[in-house]
């Protein structure tokens, strides 16, 4: 019971992990982006006036929920 338990929880913080990080790619993309160009160096800094990156950004985001989804979809599939 204690293994399906910490199985569980690992799917949980998978799905919430994702999900969450979905949602501040849609809400904040120009902080997001700057967060990831600051830690990595993998996106280029983004412009309060930059709506192309930041659009890019969001489809990412939109992208990300729509894994976390399916995702979830499966493991429902599994448990019935």
């Amino acid at each position: 019971m204690t293994r399906l338990v910490g199985i569980v929880a690992m799917y949980g913080l998978m799905f919430l992990g994702w999900t969450a990080i979905g949602i501040f790619m849609l809400i904040a993309p120009a902080r997001f982006g700057n967060a990831i160009h600051q830690s990595f160096g993998l996106f280029p800094a983004v412009e309060p006036r930059d709506t192309g990156k930041k659009l890019l950004v969001r489809i990412a985001g939109l992208a990300l929920l729509g894994f976390a989804a399916r995702f979830l979809l499966g493991v429902l599939r599994l448990l019935s």
